[in-house]
Formats: C-alpha cells, structure tokens, sequence
C-alpha cells in the first residue's frame, strides 16, 4: 500500500493506455467519451481521490427541469457518479459528477486501477447518455 500520488495515478492510466495530461497543480484530466474527466488529490495529505466528469454538452438554462429530472434519474438508478447541474448565470446549464473515495490508509496500484477504471467507465456513459438527450 502506497499513498495516493500523481504518479500513482498516472501509471494507472498508462497500464490502460488513456493519453491525459497534467497540470502544474498536479491535476491528471483527459478525455473519454463525451466528458473531460479531471483527477484530483484532495485532503490534507492529498489522500483522498476526486474524480470530476464535465459532459461536453450543455443545455440552454430554460432546460433547467429537465436537466434536474436527468441527474435525479441518474442518481437513483447508478452508483456512480454523483450528478448534478451547474447554472452558469450565462443561459446554459453544465451537467457535471463526482466520485469521492477516501484512500487514508494507502491504495495499492492494482486497486488504485480498478477505481481508476471504474470511474472511468461510469462518467463517460454519463457524459455519453447527456449527448444523448433531446
């Protein structure tokens, strides 16, 4: 078991093949499917791992309901990720998720893979399933 690090997660994304970048902030993103997906270390000791998906697409904000009833739906029915609406105040709404997991206590790399890819998975069928709207 190894602390969460940026190298921890980019190994992983190597041994799966996904081209991603990294920032100065240490922040891994790529893209998959229809999302931008960013990694992140969060925390005081940068132990917990947060995976954010922004949906390519964005709706006009008089869809606000809908997108509402979209993530609500999602919610219920998926484990991950968490989905929600962001009003931009500019006459579109982001539809956006998030999956947290506490790695306190160390993740080894065969584990870090599996979160990794299952994150992975989850948040670009939701990015794909918000293209999909009507």
């Amino acid at each position: 078991m190894a602390p969460l690090s940026v190298q921890g997660i980019t190994t992983a994304l190597d041994d799966r093949g996904d081209r991603y970048y990294v920032d100065e902030d240490g922040t891994v993103g790529g893209q998959w499917g229809k999302g931008m997906l960013t990694f992140d270390r969060m925390g005081e000791q940068g132990e917990i791992l947060h995976v954010r998906v922004v949906a390519q697409r964005r709706l006009p904000a008089d869809r606000l309901m809908e997108a509402y009833a979209f993530c609500n739906a999602w919610n219920h029915d998926k484990l991950l990720p968490k989905a929600y609406v962001h009003d931009t105040g500019q006459g579109d709404l982001i539809l956006a998720g998030d999956i947290t997991t506490d790695l306190e206590h160390g993740v080894a790399a065969p584990q870090l893979g599996v979160l990794l890819h299952a994150a992975i998975v989850t948040s670009a069928q939701f990015a794909d399933e918000v293209a999909d709207l009507p």
